[in-house]
């Protein structure tokens, strides 16, 4: 046990006089510098699970949104081509979109029997890209649908679709 305080007060420092905690330089520097340090690393980890959880409620709300649009069924699959990956003839030449969406959209016929209605491939930049694109595809093609069902369903009741190129009641208007 004497030995053990003999090496104890062997390592204490003298305190100094005038006040001071008798903590050298280095000691403070190098605790204030870890604190630093800890500190940054706390603040990029949260913002990267922030950015992440971010990328995750934007593919989810993609789902959803497909699901939306393509109530009987539908599939994508995206690709990342490296570079030097040969790529496949479609490809854009210009940029870097080295980012390959596919999504086909399926229908049920009349027996039932599930088949391909849309098939398509897009490419982008970057992944979220790709399902933003994906989506405003798929958006268009429903308008147009709904302006399809529109056409048909005004010329069938044998109403026209809009006024007539020449004006009202086919006068010219000035």
């Amino acid at each position: 046990m004497t030995n053990a305080l003999h090496i104890l007060a062997q390592q204490n420092t003298v305190q100094q006089q005038g006040g001071s905690l008798g903590v050298s330089i280095e000691i403070v520097g190098a605790t204030l510098l870890a604190c630093a340090l800890l500190t940054a690393t706390v603040l990029l980890l949260s913002r990267y699970k922030r950015r992440r959880d971010e990328m995750m409620v934007r593919e989810w709300l993609a789902r959803q949104r497909m699901q939306e649009l393509c109530p009987d069924g539908w599939a994508a699959r995206i690709m990342l081509y490296g570079d030097g990956a040969p790529l496949p003839d479609d490809a854009p030449t210009v940029g870097e979109r080295n980012v390959c969406v596919e999504w086909t959209e399926y229908e049920h016929d009349a027996a039932g029997h599930t088949g391909v209605a849309v098939a398509r491939r897009m490419w982008s930049r970057t992944i979220t890209g790709a399902l933003r694109g994906m989506l405003a595809d798929r958006e268009l093609d429903a308008e147009l649908e709904r302006i399809e069902k529109k056409v048909i369903q005004d010329t069938s009741e044998g109403g026209e679709t809009g006024p007539p190129a020449t004006g009202p009641h086919g006068t010219r208007g000035n």
